[in-house]
């Protein structure tokens, strides 16, 4: 199967076969990841065409492995969560479903928003409701969908969400009315990117991890669909400077921790996903706070094998 990726944004077209269907797989972990891989050495992975998408699952949130006997299939920052007896993999453009109860696939299908404007980087959150809502990047025409237009030197980006289109099982989506967050742009600035939204509930109020390159910044709200203020505790609402972007987060109840995973890359090595755990956002996550939890070795990849931006879930009902 072949999903758009990168600046098609939700809406566009889908190609390629469906996925094979009908084999249960075994998916007994407490927790899921979905993340994209990309084996440097074989491909140009800076092009999201290049990109795989992969679930691996972890009882502990710091051991993984990937789901035996996965598929992975064409597709760049994909975002799981599980909703009753199926997961939802989004990824810019397309959806796939898989029903736990009967092993089937379906998709990658095409996700419509009811809107003429373009959607990368979905992240997707079951609400009170049961309803899924999806936040995302609004995208452009004409560059990266993170950053300024070429000709610009100042721009906004602006975050949006939506949410499900009742028996449209995750693939039909309204717009909220207004932005979740904005966020200011220069190209001479310290912040020169955003993307990559992130949202989760730590039992007090919604939290969206937002990615600036290599570092992420955390933005919070009362209310799901509301607006999203910086947090103020943090530098420049900076979690991560410099050392983990494109994350996910997750608040653990039993031991009262967030959990962030974030994607690194060093020079001439392949980029890993590790994870930190903090009681807060009262500082910002320094090198020894980070611990890798997965990387193309660890998996049975290659050891050039890039393995990149975090989808995280519970795995329960």
């Amino acid at each position: 199967p072949n999903g758009t990726a990168g600046p098609g944004g939700i809406g566009a077209p889908v190609l390629g076969p469906t996925l094979s269907s009908g084999a249960l797989l075994d998916i007994t972990g407490h927790y899921l990841m979905s993340f994209h891989a990309c084996d440097t050495a074989a491909a140009e992975c800076r092009d999201p065409r290049n990109h795989q998408v992969y679930l691996a699952q972890s009882d502990d949130g710091a051991q993984w492995s990937i789901i035996p006997g996965w598929t992975p299939y064409a597709g760049s920052v994909p975002d799981v969560i599980r909703r009753g007896n199926t997961i939802y993999i989004y990824t810019p453009g397309t959806l796939v479903r898989y029903h736990l109860d009967t092993g089937m696939f379906e998709g990658p299908l095409e996700v419509t928003v009811n809107s003429g404007e373009m959607f990368v980087d979905p992240s997707a959150f079951v609400d009170d409701q049961g309803q899924l809502a999806l936040f995302f990047l609004y995208g452009q025409v004409g560059g990266d969908p993170a950053g300024c237009l070429p000709q610009e030197t100042t721009c906004e980006k602006r975050f949006g969400s939506a949410t499900e289109v009742e028996g449209s099982d995750g693939a039909s989506f309204t717009v909220d009315e207004g932005d979740r967050a904005t966020i200011p742009l220069s190209t001479s600035g310290g912040i020169r990117s955003a993307s990559d939204p992130d949202i989760f509930f730590d039992g007090a109020q919604y939290v969206l991890y937002i990615s600036h390159g290599p570092s992420t910044s955390v933005w919070t709200s009362p209310g799901l669909r509301g607006a999203y203020t910086q947090v103020s505790t943090l530098p420049d609402g900076m979690l991560s400077n410099g050392t983990g972007g494109v994350a996910a987060g997750y608040f653990d109840p039993i031991t009262q921790q967030y959990w962030t995973f974030a994607h690194a890359g060093k020079q001439n090595q392949a980029s890993i996903i590790r994870r930190a755990t903090h009681a807060d956002f009262s500082r910002q996550l320094s090198e020894s706070d980070w611990n890798v939890t997965i990387s193309g070795a660890s998996l049975g990849l290659t050891q050039t094998s890039n393995v990149e931006s975090a989808g995280f879930t519970v795995n329960e009902p």
